[in-house]
């Protein structure tokens, strides 16, 4: 009888498991829809102009952060020009895709630069929400996981921009200049890790 039990608590979870990942993937495909991506686009701007815990928590930190915006500035530039010469290389036989490198090369820093900013963003937002609830004596949980993280912080399109304009372009670079590449990558992902360090720095002296 227990090993009948454990196989009907088992599949029990394993149905109850493929619901949640259904629903994990319905949610998050519900992000990329034009309507929904302009939707939590503005609700962050707006986050960003009217909540004053936010407003709060990035006032006295604007000067840490501005280094961190550079960092992607630097990032998705070099990104941009290197993509516009290997397109522009590989349209040489083309004068009318020629043309096309110098908007490529746009929509690739303007996807970088919206990408990086919006997960960076949307972190901040998270960040200062938990410091604020911290600082009055509640707790929350989050589930953990990427999935979830994806799922409650809507942050699919940010990452789906990073992967397009700053990872893979990156992976690109990779392959004739590694040192550049690794550089860069380090400078992008390490900028919001040293910002972070920062903060805990500070939030320890004040406490």
């Amino acid at each position: 009888m227990p090993p009948m039990i454990n196989q009907r608590h088992l599949r029990r979870a394993v149905r109850h498991g493929e619901r949640e990942l259904r629903a994990a993937g319905g949610d998050m495909l519900s992000q990329v829809r034009p309507r929904n991506v302009l939707r939590d686009a503005r609700d962050l701007v707006l986050k960003f102009a009217r909540d004053d815990v936010l407003q709060a928590y990035v006032a006295p930190r604007i000067w840490a952060l501005i280094p961190v915006i550079l960092a992607f500035v630097l990032v998705s530039a070099v990104c941009s020009v290197d993509m516009m010469f290997r397109f522009a290389r590989l349209a040489a036989d083309s004068i009318l895709l020629k043309g096309l490198a110098l908007p490529f090369a746009a929509a690739v820093w303007v996807g970088g630069m919206v990408g990086q900013l919006y997960v960076f963003a949307i972190w901040l937002e998270r960040r200062a929400a938990q410091r604020d609830r911290a600082d009055r004596g509640m707790q929350s949980q989050v589930p953990p996981g990427f999935l979830a993280y994806l799922k409650y912080s809507r942050a699919l399109v940010g990452w789906i921009l990073i992967a397009a304009c700053v990872a893979l372009p990156l992976l690109i670079m990779a392959r004739y200049a590694p040192w550049v590449a690794l550089l860069l990558f380090a400078v992008s992902a390490f900028a919001p890790f040293v910002f972070a360090k920062y903060d805990s720095r500070g939030e320890r002296e004040d406490s």
